[in-house]
């Protein structure tokens, strides 16, 4: 079990890197055999190759992620934290259009998407982030032109 303290700064140091576009060290924080999953519902991932090639994708993107206050569970593994986001609209756009989880804006090239989530993790032995969900729909996400 890792202490409530120490699983909110864990969280929060994922965002920090995420906004740094700092992957290598994004990946630190995880375990070889981690799980993934963004969004929920959209099929869970595994490994530390997919989950580079995620972050790489949203950091080629701009992606910009306002952490709010960590909410640890009593478990010991277990925290959430609500984060509102921003990135370009390409690369990654096009493909939540074609899914239907946004409208395609008219100028792709000076759009940005913004949403809002609620970002969970597991840490497990040694401190190391075991699994990672991001909980968002169709409400959440939009095109800011």
């Amino acid at each position: 079990m890792i202490d409530e303290r120490s699983r909110k700064k864990l969280i929060l140091e994922h965002s920090r890197r995420m906004n740094a576009a700092d992957i290598d060290g994004l990946l630190e924080l995880y375990a070889d055999e981690v799980t993934f999953e963004d969004p929920v519902g959209s099929g869970r991932r595994a490994g530390r190759d997919a989950l580079r090639a995620h972050f790489e994708e949203l950091a080629a993107a701009g992606i910009t992620e306002i952490p709010g206050e960590p909410v640890a569970g009593q478990d010991g593994v277990h925290v959430l934290m609500p984060v509102t986001a921003t990135m370009d609209y390409l690369p990654k756009g096009p493909g939540f259009a074609e899914r239907g989880w946004l409208t395609a804006p008219k100028a792709p090239e000076d759009s940005r998407i913004t949403w809002d989530y609620v970002l969970m993790m597991r840490a497990g032995a040694g401190g190391l982030i075991q699994e990672i969900q991001m909980f968002w729909g169709r409400s959440d996400i939009g095109v800011a032109d």
